[in-house]
């Protein structure tokens, strides 16, 4: 399955634009994977903590900022 990126805050600076613009990168030269939780450590070294938490769901990766308990990203399988 290919992994969609779905963004779900606007980036606080222009540096955090570049981040997200770097994970959407990512994911679009990623091949199909049978988990795209298998991108988390590639996603991990671009937004490092402490600064940003990123966990796995069943079947997604979610991004936050340490202190944001709303998610600025979710990378899931598309389906």
């Amino acid at each position: 399955m290919l992994p969609q990126l779905r963004i779900e805050q606007a980036p606080l600076d222009a540096t955090e634009a570049d981040l997200l613009a770097r994970l959407g990168q990512l994911i679009e030269a990623t091949d199909p994977m049978p988990d795209v939780r298998a991108l988390a450590p590639a996603i991990r070294a671009l937004f490092p903590a402490p600064a940003y938490q990123v966990g796995c769901g069943g079947a997604h990766i979610w991004l936050h900022r340490t202190d944001d308990p709303n998610r600025l990203a979710l990378i899931c399988e598309d389906r």
